[in-house]
């Protein structure tokens, strides 16, 4: 039962919605169906079908008139070189929920990234796919911790250049007691024993605190003192006399100064730095020797345990142990069922059902649409998820949604079967009644419930039901009905009521061997010698076909070597031969 859409050049567009086929009907529309880009908001949440993925994009069919486009940068936040890899993911005709981004007069922009649609993303992290917005981070990081270092430098700068400031004010303020002429030759070779100090015009003063100004203008340079190049520019800088610049007085090596400015000391210092410097840099060294030994003795202790991992993973007799290992299992056989359920029942044994109902889902997603019976497996384990661990509202929901991407015979069927086994028997029974007035025609559906109701030991249900399923099928079926249900009468239900049913069946249809070969079989297995013995000399007696005759005698003659004695082998032989003869004789004549 279908909806016409259209008629257009031969091709009929048909719809299967229940809004289209019983209007009337007030049942909530899960998809509203969009006719045109005017029902599509920026915003809005749809779903539709993958129609083709091509170099600027995948494109989305909204309905059957209105594609939509993502951009690669809105399918997944992963960056995908390879565009092929989207195909394995985003097969055509795959179902996916998209956000509008913006709508056009003629263009639809979808987003399928999980921010926006609040669905897991298409494409798993064990791919180990670079992010989109990781460079980003990095060039942040890098950049947060480039301003780091700039300020702890200049706050090292600023610190030395305070405490050498302090230093030579104590030195100018000593060199004043002494006299205005010591002094300006003081500051003189302190500009020639450290470039920080110069004498220039026409700059900033930087002065002692004192009432008394000697009329000297000091200035401070800040230079970088970690940069030892920088610092011989600066010394062959301070020898080159400038235009403009002071004069400098050039001192022999030998000249001492007085008593008070302790002048000897500083040589004294600079040997203690530089041998505690030496003594630092020695530890450093040894210390880089050490790490070099320790980082080739990880180096190879985690060479030697990827190699165990490696050799175990290639193992084809392990089972997988963690989320990882089946992660890596379904990418490489993605349409596997088993594998699904096996990743399922990894999480469950975990309790952890909304894992394992994410796995099911993932599944459903990742699952080719032609592998109609791999999906069929992963929605009848969800719905013994759902029987176990949900309530009734969930596992009717994912009913609904297993009828509707499947054949709907199928998944009523094993959902009788989830009933029976949890023991659930009036929503089973329920179930039934429901298949029989949805597909009466199918004779599956009379055996089944037929089963169901010997298992029960409703015996006389079952009577009237073969009633009513001779009424409902064709007169085509009705043979095989009766056999099927003297079958399971067999075996669940009244031996006697079985037999009889045989009976009259092949009194009425004598020349059906096929009836006849499967009574003979139950009877070898549930009946008395004598009752084999007799179906098989009525067999042997009937007007049948040479070949169908042939086949007769010859399971006559193996009972009868298995069971029988050798007269009763002797007696079939004769019997063969007789028919023989007199076959021979009618055609003599």
């Amino acid at each position: 039962r279908c909806y016409i859409l259209s008629n257009k050049n031969g091709k009929i567009q048909l719809s299967l919605r229940q809004s289209r086929l019983n209007p009337k009907s007030k049942s909530k529309v899960q998809d509203v169906e969009i006719t045109g880009i005017e029902d599509v908001k920026k915003g809005q949440l749809v779903r539709g079908y993958v129609k083709s993925i091509t170099s600027s994009g995948v494109f989305f069919g909204l309905s059957a008139s209105l594609l939509g486009r993502i951009l690669f940068q809105n399918v997944s936040p992963y960056f995908v070189q390879n565009h092929s890899l989207y195909e394995k993911y985003l097969p055509e005709g795959k179902l996916l929920t998209a956000k509008v981004l913006s709508v056009t007069e003629k263009h639809v922009e979808l987003s399928l990234l999980p921010e926006d649609t609040g669905v897991p993303g298409l494409l798993p992290e064990s791919l180990g796919l670079p992010r989109y917005d990781a460079e980003e981070e990095k060039k942040e990081a890098a950049g947060g911790k480039k301003r780091d270092e700039l300020k702890m430098k200049t706050k090292r700068r600023r610190g030395n250049s305070e405490s050498e400031q302090n230093i030579h004010w104590q030195q100018a303020e000593e060199l004043y007691r002494v006299g205005k002429k010591k002094m300006k030759l003081h500051l003189i070779l302190a500009k020639i024993r450290n470039p920080l100090w110069e004498v220039k015009p026409k700059k900033k003063k930087i002065s002692p605190a004192d009432e008394n100004d000697s009329g000297i203008e000091v200035y401070y340079r800040e230079e970088d003192d970690d940069d030892d190049q920088e610092e011989e520019a600066a010394k062959k800088k301070s020898k080159i006399k400038k235009p403009g610049e002071a004069p400098r007085l050039q001192v022999s090596i030998g000249f001492t100064w007085d008593e008070d400015m302790n002048a000897m000391d500083m040589p004294v210092l600079n040997k203690k730095e530089e041998s505690s410097e030496s003594e630092e840099e020695e530890d450093l060294q040894s210390k880089k020797k050490k790490t070099k030994k320790e980082k080739e003795l990880e180096k190879q202790k985690k060479e030697k345990e990827l190699c165990k991992l490696e050799a175990a993973l290639m193992d084809p007799s392990r089972q997988p142990q963690s989320a990882d290992d089946f992660d890596r299992l379904v990418l490489s056989s993605p349409n596997s069922s088993i594998l699904w359920l096996q990743y399922m029942a990894f999480h469950l044994q975990a309790t952890e059902i909304e894992k394992a109902r994410a796995v099911a889902e993932r599944a459903l997603k990742t699952i080719c649409f032609r592998e109609e019976q791999e999906k069929l497996n992963v929605w009848v384990a969800l719905l013994n998820l759902e029987n176990m661990y949900g309530t009734e509202e969930t596992l009717m929901k994912v009913f609904e949604r297993a009828v509707q991407y499947n054949e709907p015979l199928k998944v009523f069927q094993h959902l009788c079967d989830i009933y029976a086994n949890s023991e659930k028997y009036k929503q089973a029974e329920e179930l039934y009644h429901t298949m029989l007035k949805r597909f009466r025609q199918e004779k599956s559906v009379w055996l089944k419930y037929a089963s169901f109701l010997l298992k029960q030991r409703q015996t006389e249900a079952t009577h009237r039901l073969l009633e009513r399923a001779l009424k409902a099928l064709p007169t085509k079926e009705h043979v095989d009905v009766i056999s099927r249900f003297a079958q399971l009468e067999f075996r669940f239900g009244d031996p006697e009521h079985a037999k009889a049913l045989f009976e009259s069946t092949l009194s009425s249809y004598p020349k059906r061997t096929d009836i006849w070969s499967i009574y003979m079989d139950i009877m070898i297995k549930h009946g008395s010698q004598e009752e084999v013995r007799d179906i098989f000399e009525r067999v042997i007696h009937l007007s049948l076909a040479p070949k169908k005759m042939k086949f007769f005698f010859k399971r006559y003659l193996d009972y009868e070597k298995k069971f029988g004695t050798s007269e009763s082998v002797l007696a079939v032989k004769r019997a063969a031969l007789e028919y023989v003869e007199t076959k021979s004789s009618f055609a003599d004549t």
